[in-house]
């Protein structure tokens, strides 16, 4: 009985005999169309992004019923909840930094995730990998939601509870770090950028974006504001704070000496306040003068600390990572501004000119590179 073949069936007679395939092309078949594989993607990303602008739109109600509050007060703060405009600035903001992190097909990491809206769009748009870390248990949990709900599910998208830079993940375990609105709040600086060099791959990039620039003059009276709320007396949560615990140490205190030594202690931390309210009590003063009075006085953390870019360019030199300030993000074609030829201006000036952009835009946005 002849053995017929297995991909055609049996020839018919007359029918010329197909050439036999090589061992080489067998081993190794041609790769698909790169075109249509392109479009499969992209129309993934695109169901993705709509199913993800749907949640955004739902009434509050329906929010409630699936996020913690916070997610529906911090949205709704930020103008994103049911406003396309704005839902489609945030999507082009992050394609844009998917774009200058250089990480399609890669893998990335998003320290102080947040919610994960942002390492979310990272993954939508094609990064192989993202792990967004989160010392938030809520959002960590709203980063999974979200990653699970949008249609299909963004499959390549991890949320994690902890400090990413303490987890010690490997080095060079990514093509890309991103932290969006985080460093101004990280209490060691230099050594959150040392770990975002060590886990980076020779190449990779390290995308910084941060509110607190400080040469953006404009911005600098709101911001002073919000530090004086957090000492204000007698209720401002640090003074507050601070006050506890020099009454947990020092219990045999008057009120009018735990209030004076609160007071005298502002911008210390930890073991610096029993420090300095044991000096209080010896020499009538505190001789450590902190370089910033606002800060958690259990842990040190910024609640705003302002950043000069330029300086921050150096930090990147110290810490192996290869500087460059990007322009300032400005969206396209959204909405009808009623100035709108300021807003093209600044845009053509920003893209033309990134260095001059952090003094006409409050958002700082740099980029280090690891040496390959």
């Amino acid at each position: 009985m002849r053995l017929q073949c297995l991909a055609g069936g049996p020839r018919a007679r007359g029918q010329p005999a197909a050439p036999p395939q090589s061992d080489e092309r067998a081993r190794h078949p041609p790769l698909p169309n790169p075109e249509r594989v392109s479009r499969i993607v992209s129309d993934v990303a695109a169901r993705r992004l709509a199913s993800l602008r749907e949640i955004l739109m739902q009434s509050d109600a329906d929010l409630r019923a699936q996020f913690p509050e916070y997610f529906l007060t911090y949205y709704s703060y930020l103008r994103i909840i049911r406003n396309p405009a704005r839902i489609e600035h945030i999507f082009q903001k992050c394609r844009e930094m998917f774009h200058y992190m250089e990480c399609d097909g890669k893998d990335v990491l998003d320290l102080g995730a947040g919610f994960g809206l942002e390492a979310l769009l990272v993954a939508i748009y094609g990064a192989r990998r993202v792990v967004a870390t989160e010392i938030d248990r809520d959002m960590v949990a709203v980063g999974t939601y979200l990653a699970e709900k949008v249609d299909p599910p963004a499959t390549n998208l991890e949320s994690r509870f902890g400090d990413g830079i303490g987890m010690e993940f490997p080095a060079g375990s990514f093509d890309g770090v991103m932290a969006n609105c985080v460093i101004s709040h990280v209490r060691d600086l230099e050594g959150f950028l040392r770990e975002a060099h060590r886990l980076l791959r020779p190449g990779g990039l390290f995308f910084l974006s941060d509110e607190n620039n400080s040469l953006y003059l404009p911005a600098r009276p709101r911001r002073r504001r919000g530090w004086k709320r957090m000492e204000h007396e007698p209720d401002g949560p640090y003074f507050e704070a601070r006050r506890a615990l020099i009454g947990e140490h020092f219990p045999n205190l008057s009120s009018n000496q735990l209030l004076e030594a609160t007071r005298r202690t502002r911008g210390l931390v930890g073991s610096e306040i029993q420090a300095g309210v044991r000096e209080l009590l010896e020499t009538g003063r505190v001789a450590r003068e902190p370089a910033f009075r606002y800060r958690d006085p259990r842990d040190g953390q910024y609640p705003e600390r302002e950043l000069n870019p330029f300086w921050m360019m150096r930090k990147f030199r110290e810490a192996g990572l290869e500087p460059e300030i990007l322009p300032a993000f400005l969206s396209r074609g959204i909405e009808v501004h009623p100035r709108q030829w300021i807003k093209d201006f600044l845009r053509f000036f920003c893209s033309r000119w990134p260095a001059l952009s952090v003094y006409v835009w409050p958002i700082m946005r740099l980029r280090g590179r690891k040496p390959r």
